[in-house]
């Protein structure tokens, strides 16, 4: 079954940001008036952590800065107990073995049987998000890292040459099939450094030879641009030469620092042949559930 609401998965290596990113796209789509759902797999806990508010299994208001009428974001984890048990229902008709099938032995027993199984029973929990919810326009997913990302996409691959002819094989089909539908992109957040720009770059790789579509490359934590006179002006009068060096010595290395991710975010564009989305390094008073607002204005569309 095609992706009804158009998916946006937001990965991205360890500590870049992935999940403030995800919110703030999700901001960012519903400050245009759309009704977006945030869901994130494996209990990871990171949408709770950045926004203050406890998610369920079903879609949920967060704390959210959206204009009233215009637009909600809602939260959502997506569970491999009811995703099992919701598998089973639609191909097996199980429905009264429901609270059963959702006992954690069970679930794993039946991932290890078909490794890939519960990655699968994952995405198509979450493809299938907008069946219950037909007031949910778009769907983002804060995924797994981007080291798991390929293993976790491509799941489908694999367990449908494993199980082939089997309804898990044709549930994994479907999958692959909604992760390469005209509404899904797949978004890399990273850090203008050396080693995340290496990871997204090899992440974008891996979207693109599994056949789905790289969305953008969300650069985060950009610093601006500073000019630094040459030569550099000798301290004023009243300031103690000791700390005019200092602050001129600061500055300096700001400035440095922010050529080297112009250098590194170059490097990033041209190798992934994607456009670099810059979000600005924020005010470090500005609580983190209020982040992915304060950021959604400087998001471009995606």
């Amino acid at each position: 079954m095609a992706v009804r609401a158009p998916l946006h998965i937001v990965t991205g290596k360890g500590g870049v940001g992935k999940t403030t990113v995800a919110l703030t796209l999700a901001h960012r789509l519903a400050a245009d008036g759309a009704r977006v759902a945030v869901a994130e797999v494996e209990g990871r806990g990171g949408i709770q952590l950045a926004t203050g508010t406890r998610i369920g299994p079903e879609p949920s208001p967060l704390r959210s800065a959206v204009q009233p009428g215009r637009g909600r974001v809602l939260g959502v984890q997506i569970d491999a107990r009811r995703a099992l048990a919701g598998y089973l229902q639609r191909y097996y008709r199980l429905g009264f073995a429901a609270e059963v099938l959702q006992f954690d032995p069970l679930v794993d027993f039946a991932t290890r049987i078909a490794p890939g199984l519960r990655d699968i029973l994952l995405i198509g929990q979450l493809t299938h998000l907008t069946e219950g919810h037909p007031d949910i326009d778009v769907v983002v997913l804060d995924a797994p890292p981007s080291g798991r990302i390929g293993s976790f996409l491509g799941a489908g691959e694999a367990l449908t040459a494993l199980t082939d002819g089997s309804p898990i094989a044709g549930q994994a089909a479907s999958v692959m099939d909604d992760l390469r539908h005209p509404g899904c992109r797949v978004h890399v957040v990273t850090l203008l450094d050396e080693l995340p720009v290496t990871e997204a770059i090899e992440t974008v790789t891996a979207i693109r030879e599994l056949g789905l579509t790289p969305g953008a490359v969300v650069a985060n934590r950009c610093l601006d641009q500073l000019t630094v006179p040459d030569p550099l002006p000798t301290a004023p009068n009243g300031i103690d030469p000791a700390t005019w060096a200092a602050l001129t010595s600061q500055f300096t290395s700001d400035a440095e620092a922010a050529r080297a991710q112009t250098a590194w975010e170059a490097l990033l564009s041209h190798r992934t042949e994607l456009t670099v989305q810059r979000l600005p390094e924020l005010d470090p008073e500005i609580p983190a559930g209020q982040q992915p607002a304060a950021l959604a204005p400087a998001l471009g569309a995606l």
